[in-house]
C-alpha cells in the first residue's frame, strides 16, 4: 500500500480495503495536507488499521540501507510515521534489506524523550522558531510510556486532571503562536480544552491500551497531534460541495476583509477497538469482535450513548459525566469536531449556545459506506481570531 504526499482525507478513506490485502506499507516523510482538516490523524488511523489487520506487516522505506535510519528519524516526527514504526512487524529499506528495530528505536529515542519530558519544540518536524506541529504520544510497554504531559505518579501512573491539561494547552499555544494569536485563543476559551483532554486521554488510557478482554495490546499508542493551520476562502470554496458544514464554519469565523482563517487543529488518536465495540462489550459483558454483527444504526446509537450525561464505562469516574463534559467544552470553544471510529465519521459545528448542549453530529460517508477503522480519532478545530 503506497501513500503519496498529495493524498487528502477522501483518498485515505478509499485505501481502507487494501489494509486487509497489502502486507507492505510505504509512507512519505510529510504530507501536503489536502482535504482541509485532519489529514495527519486520518493517515495515522489508516496505518493503525493496516497494522492490526496484518499478522505480518512490513514498513517499506523509500531510503536505501545506508540512509534508512535517517528516514526512520524523519518518519517518527509524524503521527502516521510513528504509528507505522511502533506497530509494524518489520522495517525494510528501499532494496528490501531488513532494518534492525532496536537501531530504529535508538534513532527516535531523543524524540521520545522530548515527549516524555514535555520538551514541546522537539517532538515533531519543522523548521523555524515556532513549530507548526507538536506530537505527544504514549507507546504501549515503552520504558517512557507514561509521558509527563499526560501522567503523574510512580508505580501506577494516573492521568492528570483538567487544570494540568489547561496549562499544557497554554504551553502548546505559547510555543506555536504569536502573543496576539495566543491572547485571541485564550479569550475564546482555549483553557476549556483542559476538560476535553482530561476526558479523551482518560478514555484512551482506560479503553484503548487494552483489548476487549482487558489484556494490554503488545503494540499500540495513544496521544495527540497539534497543528497550527490556515485555510483560504479559495480553498474552502473548492471543498464546499463535499464539506458544506465545515465550509460554513470557516466562513462564519473569518474576520471581515481577511481572506484566510487561522485555526488550531488538535487530534486525539488511539489504537484501541473504537467507541461502539468498547461500549457494547462492556454493557453486554462479552467482547464484540466484529462490527458487521451490528447495523449502522445500532453502531451509531452505541457511539452516541458514550456522550450522554451520567453514563460511563469507567468505574473510577463517580460523576459519570465522561464525554458529556467534553461536548460542553466543545460548545464553549465554538469548535468544529470530527470523530472517526468504527464505520462512522461524525462531525458537528458547535455554536457556543447558552446552557447544556447535546451531541448531535452529522454523518459523513464520502458517498458510500465507510470501511471499519481501528482506533478512535477526534479532530478538533478551534479558530484563531
Amino acid at each position: 500500500m503506497k501513500i503519496t504526499r498529495s493524498m487528502n482525507t477522501y483518498d485515505i478513506e478509499e485505501l481502507y480495503p487494501l489494509c486487509f490485502t497489502e502486507r507492505q506499507l510505504r509512507l512519505p516523510v510529510s504530507m501536503s495536507h489536502g482535504g482541509l482538516l485532519g489529514v495527519d490523524a486520518s493517515l495515522a488511523q489508516l496505518v493503525i488499521t493496516w497494522a492490526k489487520a496484518q499478522s505480518k506487516s512490513t514498513l517499506h522505506l523509500y531510503a536505501d540501507t545506508e540512509n534508512a535510519l535517517d528516514q526512520v528519524s524523519q518518519l517518527a516526527k509524524t503521527a502516521a510515521g510513528l504509528a507505522a514504526l511502533v506497530m509494524s512487524s518489520d522495517i525494510v529499506s528501499e532494496n528490501h534489506d531488513p532494518i534492525d528495530r532496536r537501531a530504529a528505536l535508538t534513532v527516535i529515542r531523543p524524540m521520545i524523550e522530548a515527549m516524555f519530558e514535555s520538551d514541546l519544540k522537539h517532538t515533531s518536524g519543522g523548521k523555524g522558531a515556532r513549530p507548526k506541529v507538536i506530537n505527544l504520544f504514549s507507546i504501549n510497554h515503552a520504558q517512557m510510556e507514561y509521558i509527563k504531559p499526560f501522567y503523574y505518579g510512580g508505580g501506577e501512573p494516573e492521568v492528570h486532571k483538567w487544570p494540568t491539561f489547561s496549562t499544557l494547552i497554554e504551553d502548546l499555544s505559547s510555543v506555536m503562536h504569536t502573543r496576539h494569536e495566543r491572547n485571541a485563543l485564550m479569550r475564546s476559551g482555549l483553557s476549556a480544552l483542559g476538560t476535553v483532554l482530561e476526558e479523551l486521554i482518560s478514555n484512551a488510557d482506560e479503553h484503548a491500551s487494552c483489548d476487549l478482554m482487558g489484556v494490554k495490546y503488545k503494540k499500540g499508542l495513544r496521544g495527540m497531534t497539534v497543528k497550527a493551520s490556515r485555510i483560504s476562502k479559495m480553498e474552502i470554496k473548492n471543498y464546499s460541495h463535499t464539506e458544506p458544514e465545515f465550509a460554513r464554519f470557516v466562513i462564519r469565523h473569518m474576520v471581515k476583509d481577511v481572506d484566510a482563517l487561522d485555526f488550531l487543529e488538535l487530534s486525539i488518536i488511539d489504537s484501541g477497538p473504537g467507541l461502539a465495540r468498547r461500549w457494547l462489550s462492556k454493557n453486554e459483558g462479552a467482547p464484540l469482535e466484529l462490527l458487521d454483527k451490528l447495523s449502522l444504526d445500532e453502531e451509531l446509537q452505541a457511539t452516541l450513548d458514550c456522550f450522554k450525561k451520567h453514563v460511563t464505562t469507567k468505574p473510577s469516574k463517580e460523576s459519570g459525566m465522561g464525554l458529556h463534559n467534553a461536548v460542553q467544552a466543545f460548545n464553549k470553544l465554538q469548535a468544529y469536531v470530527r470523530l472517526r471510529t468504527g464505520r462512522l465519521c461524525l462531525s458537528q459545528a458547535f455554536q457556543g449556545h447558552e446552557g447544556e448542549v447535546a451531541y448531535h453530529p452529522k454523518k459523513w460517508s464520502g458517498g458510500g459506506e465507510l470501511e471499519a477503522a481501528e482506533g478512535t480519532v477526534f479532530t478538533i478545530c478551534i479558530p484563531v481570531n
